[in-house]
């Protein structure tokens, strides 16, 4: 079952590499929000969307209260965000 994001706060951070860098935030919406409040990416139960509808990735527990967005291709698995509770 899904998280729903829509009831608490979360980091979302890069999960490429070295880099953990806040890419923004889930303020009780559904919506990740950079510092400035732009809409970056839409979550729709165990997806996330760009805001352009483009898929991201699935979203898939990786320990308590924390997530991984990560897509699959023929070249493997990749981990794009990753999202902690506040």
């Amino acid at each position: 079952m899904p998280t729903d994001f829509s009831k608490g706060r979360y980091i979302v951070r890069t999960a490429r590499g070295y880099s953990t860098d806040v890419v923004g935030r889930i303020d009780e919406d559904e919506f990740v929000r950079d510092p400035h409040n732009k809409l970056l990416y839409r979550i729709d139960d165990d997806m996330v969307f760009d805001m352009q509808g483009g898929a991201v990735g699935i979203i898939q527990a990786s320990g308590p209260g924390r997530w991984l967005v990560s897509s699959r291709d023929p070249s493997g698995i990749t981990a794009h965000l990753s999202i902690q509770e506040e």
